[in-house]
């Protein structure tokens, strides 16, 4: 006899031998399984995305269950398991964008019936920190004043594939946009917060000044979306921290909110 019937079976049963009305009933409440993972989204990194949600409120909740797709629908794929927010999924490849949902598991081992409904995406992205570039109106400095995103490395201010050059010259420190290559001052804001590039607001002249704790953002020559933060600057050289967005056109640069 299964669980439902002898539930259904139950009260006839008590009433056949004669229950008293002071008699007390223990009706053991059915144990469900967890409510949906609610406040899902992720942070893009470098050969990395790292999601988190909020905690559901029961308190028998064992473990997260975190699951990834090539679609926004479709079969998700079980990736890894955690105890508590948030999950870092080593498993991805810079470019390659990514669909997220979470589940919680009980004590029971009872899974949320439904994955987390909030569309969870992200495409990882190279990033690198403490670049010098040199000023190219120094003596000998030029060869090093620029630097290319696609491929992670200082280059002449000149050279075709330079995405943005330094130069510092009579108190003036300003970072130049290649030809065909577009580039914004997104304010006084730390590199890990520029989430998006956006379609407009670009400098009109292709440039920009150089201030530290400014982060700035590039649209390159060959259609790709890159930012770099001002780290320091002087008269002979800037240091910088960057992240690109290898995936063409796309203007995801740091967190994907749901």
């Amino acid at each position: 006899m299964s669980a439902t019937i002898r539930a259904l079976v139950l009260p006839l049963m008590l009433l056949a031998l004669g229950c008293h009305e002071d008699q007390v009933v223990n009706v053991v409440p059915a144990d469900l399984p967890p409510h949906r993972v609610d406040g899902v989204y992720s942070v893009t990194g470098d050969f990395e995305v790292t999601i988190y949600w909020r905690a559901n409120q029961e308190n028998d909740i064992s473990l997260y269950k975190v699951y990834r797709n090539s679609a926004p629908t479709g079969t998700f794929t079980l990736v890894g398991s955690t105890p508590q927010s948030p999950y870092v999924d080593h498993g991805v490849t810079n470019g390659v964008t990514y669909y997220y949902a979470v589940a919680a598991v009980d004590l029971a081992g009872q899974e949320s019936a439904e994955l987390s409904y909030e569309n969870v995406f992200d495409t990882p992205r190279p990033e690198g920190f403490g670049v010098a570039l040199t000023s190219t109106f120094d003596i000998g400095g030029d060869p090093n004043s620029g630097w290319d995103f696609s491929a992670y490395r200082t280059r002449p201010s000149l050279d075709v594939a330079t995405d943005i050059y330094y130069g510092a010259a009579d108190g003036h420190y300003l970072v130049y946009a290649g030809p065909s290559t577009d580039i914004q001052d997104a304010g006084f804001v730390a590199l890990r917060d520029v989430d998006f590039a956006p379609p407009a607001g670009w400098s009109a002249d292709g440039m920009v000044e150089a201030i530290p704790g400014h982060s700035y953002i590039v649209w390159t020559r060959d259609g790709h979306f890159a930012k770099f933060e001002v780290v320091s600057r002087d008269g002979l050289g800037m240091v910088m921290d960057w992240a690109y967005q290898i995936d063409p056109d796309n203007p995801e640069l740091a967190r994907r909110l749901k």
